[in-house]
C-alpha cells in the first residue's frame, strides 16, 4: 500500500493533538451543563501525525450517517449536534434524549458489526460526565488491529510500528468504501434487469404481459435469473477496483472467469435456459470498467466510461479476422462474413455506442417530456430496434427481415405515433413479432444497460 499518494494532509504536532484533547472535553462539559442529556462524542482513531486526509473524511461522514441512522432506528431524539472539522481530527458531538446505557450498547454493537468500527472511537457520557463502559455490556476490551491482544496492551509497549498499524487503517477503511461501491452497482444492475422485464408491452419479447416469442421462459424465469446474478455483479466491480494498476486487457481477461460461473449459476437457475447470457457479458463490462475508474481515483463520466468499455475489449473483434462464408462455423461469424455485423463484440469495442449516442439520450428527452420509465423505456426499445443491427432479431428470421422491420418502425415513430394509443399500437406490434417467431433480445439488452446507466449517473 502507497501510504504517500493515500494520507496526504497537514503534519499535527503533539501540543496540537493535547490542545485539541483539552477543547474537546471543554466542548463536553459545555453540552452536558447545558442540556443535562447523554452526549455522543465521535472521534476516530487515526495513528500517525496526520489525521485528516480523503479517507478518514469519509470515513468520519459514514460514521455521522451510521450514528443518525441508529439514533433514528432505535427512536432516540437528537437534541443537539455540533461538528468540528479541524486538522487535529474532526470530532462530532451529539446530545441524545435516550438511556446513556442504552446508547452505548446499541453504538458498540454497530462497532462490532461493521468493520468500521475498528476505526471509530465512540464514546458515550452520561449526565454526571461519566463514560460509559464496554464491560457493562460483558463486551470484551478493544483488540489490536493487527495481531488481536488487547489494543491496550499493544499500545503502551508500542508492538507496532506506525506505518503497520496506519496500512492496516487504511487497509480497513478502503475495503469498506470498495465494498459499499461494489454493493451500489450490484444493486444498480439488478434493478436494470427488472425494469427491462417489467416493461410492458415489448415487441417479441417477455414482458408482464406475455412471453412474447419464447415458449421455454416467462416473467418469472427472468426474475430467478436477474436474482441468481446478484453477487456477480459485485464480484466484476471488486475485480476492476483490486486489479486497477493492470491494464483494462487484463481486467477483461481477469473478468471472463467471473462471467463464465454466473451463466453456470443463471442457468441452474432457469433450468437451463439462457435468460441473461447477453447482460453478463456486458453488464459484467460496465460493471468492471466502472470499479477500474473508482479503483484509479478517476472521477465517473460518461467519456471515461466509453474510453474504458472499449480499451478493455478493443481486440474483441479480432475474433473475426479470416473468417468468409464459407469458414464461419457459429451464426454470428456468418452474419460477419456475409454483412460485416460484428454484434456485440463490435458493440463493445466501440464503447456501447447504441447505449450511450442513441438510446440514453432518447431515453432521458421522453423522460424530460413526462413519460414514465416505463413508457421511455418500450418507446426508446423501439428506436434501438429501428436503428441498430439485432443479432437476436436476425437470427430468428433473416436480415432482409430485419431492415423491413426497421424501416416499419422509422415511419411509425416520425407519425403522429404519439398523439394515440402509442401503447396499443406497440401491442398490435407484438402480435405480429409473436406471428413471425421473433425476438429483438439484442435491443432488450442496450434497453437494460439503457437504464442501468440513467440511474447509476443520479445516484452517483
Amino acid at each position: 500500500m502507497d501510504l504517500t499518494r493515500i494520507v496526504t494532509g497537514d503534519y499535527v504536532n503533539l501540543e496540537a493533538m493535547l490542545n485539541a484533547r483539552e477543547r474537546r472535553q471543554k466542548i463536553q462539559q459545555r453540552l452536558l451543563q447545558t442540556y443535562r442529556l447523554p452526549l455522543i462524542s465521535f472521534t476516530l482513531n487515526i495513528v500517525g501525525p496526520t489525521k485528516v486526509f480523503p479517507l478518514t473524511i469519509r470515513t468520519f461522514d459514514e460514521g455521522l450517517h451510521l450514528i443518525r441512522t441508529q439514533c433514528l432506528a432505535w427512536h432516540f431524539t437528537i437534541r443537539s449536534e455540533e461538528i468540528l472539522r479541524e486538522n487535529t481530527g474532526h470530532e462530532a458531538f451529539f446530545v441524545v434524549d435516550a438511556d446513556a446505557a442504552a446508547i452505548k450498547e446499541i453504538l458498540c454493537r454497530l462497532e462490532e458489526r461493521i468493520s468500521l468500527g475498528r476505526i471509530f472511537d465512540l464514546d458515550v457520557i452520561d449526565t454526571d460526565g461519566l463514560k460509559i463502559s464496554r464491560e457493562t455490556f460483558q463486551l470484551p476490551p478493544r483488540r489490536c488491529l493487527l495481531c488481536n491482544q488487547e489494543a491496550f496492551l499493544c499500545s503502551r509497549s508500542r508492538t507496532h510500528t506506525v506505518t503497520e498499524l496506519l496500512e492496516k487503517e487504511c487497509s480497513i477503511m478502503q475495503e469498506y468504501f470498495d465494498l459499499q461501491y461494489a454493493s451500489k452497482l450490484s444493486a444498480l444492475s439488478m434493478r436494470a434487469l427488472l425494469y427491462e422485464v417489467a416493461a410492458t408491452p415489448k415487441p417479441g419479447l417477455v414482458d408482464r404481459n406475455n412471453s412474447g416469442s419464447h415458449r421455454d421462459m416467462d416473467f418469472f424465469t427472468f426474475q430467478s435469473s436477474a436474482v441468481s446474478l446478484n453477487r456477480f455483479f459485485e464480484a466484476f466491480t471488486l475485480c476492476g477496483i483490486r486489479n486497477h494498476e493492470r491494464s483494462c486487457e487484463e481486467v477483461f481477461r481477469l473478468i471472463r472467469p467471473i462471467g463464465i460461473e454466473a451463466e453456470q449459476v443463471m442457468l441452474e437457475a432457469t433450468q437451463g435456459i439462457n435468460t441473461h447470457k447477453g447482460m453478463i457479458f456486458s453488464l459484467g463490462v460496465f460493471c468492471s470498467a466502472l470499479g477500474y475508474l473508482y479503483g484509479n481515483g478517476i472521477p465517473y463520466s460518461r467519456d471515461e466510461l466509453v474510453h474504458t468499455c472499449a480499451a478493455m475489449t478493443r481486440h474483441l473483434p479480432d475474433d473475426f479476422l479470416g473468417i468468409t462464408p464459407e469458414t464461419a462455423k457459429t451464426h454470428g461469424e456468418l452474419l460477419y462474413a456475409t454483412y460485416g455485423i460484428r454484434g456485440i463484440r463490435g458493440e463493445a469495442a466501440l464503447g456501447y455506442p447504441t447505449v450511450f449516442a442513441l438510446a440514453l439520450p432518447i431515453f432521458e428527452a421522453y423522460i424530460e417530456r413526462g413519460y414514465s420509465v416505463n413508457d421511455a423505456g418500450i418507446l426508446t426499445l423501439l428506436h434501438i430496434i429501428a436503428n441498430s443491427e439485432d443479432t437476436n432479431l436476425i437470427s430468428r428470421s433473416d436480415y432482409e427481415t430485419m431492415k423491413k422491420i426497421q424501416q416499419q418502425l422509422n415511419l411509425l415513430l416520425h407519425s403522429d405515433f404519439y398523439e394515440g394509443d402509442y401503447l396499443a399500437a406497440i401491442r398490435k406490434l407484438d402480435a405480429e413479432f409473436i406471428a413471425l417467431n421473433i425476438s429483438p433480445g439484442g435491443s432488450a439488452d442496450m434497453l437494460a444497460l439503457t437504464y442501468f446507466i440513467y440511474y447509476l449517473e443520479r445516484t452517483l
